[in-house]
């Protein structure tokens, strides 16, 4: 967990603590959470070729989740963990064309532990319980969500009135 410093400065909202880390730093680490998820989701696009679909799933969830990661950090807060819906409400608080991706959160959120476990399902490889139609819905889900990710990135800012 972070501690105050000369980079963050605690803040409690809503019974919450967050951190907020200095502009400059903040931006930068914007830029690499934001290429981290392009990567994860170029590698679940050359993962689509291969029929892999629960590792393209998986990047998705990577994707998004770094991506989510880029746009926070790009407003100058800093959140941790691995729950795209969560971050997806911290981040809809700042920036309100978010709310609308709850339910592609959700989606993707299934995607982060069984896609690589197989004591997640009572028989079977995790490989052996994913489709086609759920990757291409993935990667679907994680491109919207980098795309509109881009654009916080990009003006570094939240909405006027969020």
């Amino acid at each position: 967990m972070l501690r105050s410093g000369p980079r963050v400065k605690p803040l409690d909202l809503k019974g919450r603590r967050i951190y907020f880390l200095r502009r400059r730093f903040a931006v930068e680490r914007a830029a690499d959470f934001l290429e981290d998820a392009e990567d994860s989701l170029g590698a679940a696009r050359d993962l689509f070729g291969t029929g892999r679909w629960a590792k393209v799933c998986f990047h998705c969830h990577q994707a998004a989740e770094l991506g989510l990661k880029a746009a926070l950090n790009a407003l100058g807060l800093e959140r941790r963990g691995h729950d795209l819906s969560y971050l997806l409400e911290e981040l809809a608080g700042y920036v309100r064309k978010f709310e609308e991706l709850r339910d592609v959160a959700k989606v993707l959120d299934q995607y982060y532990i069984p896609t690589r476990y197989a004591n997640a399902f009572y028989r079977g490889s995790a490989m052996r319980h994913y489709t086609r139609e759920q990757a291409e819905r993935a990667l679907e889900y994680a491109e919207e969500i980098l795309r509109r990710v881009r654009q916080v990135v990009a003006q570094g800012e939240a909405e006027e009135g969020s």
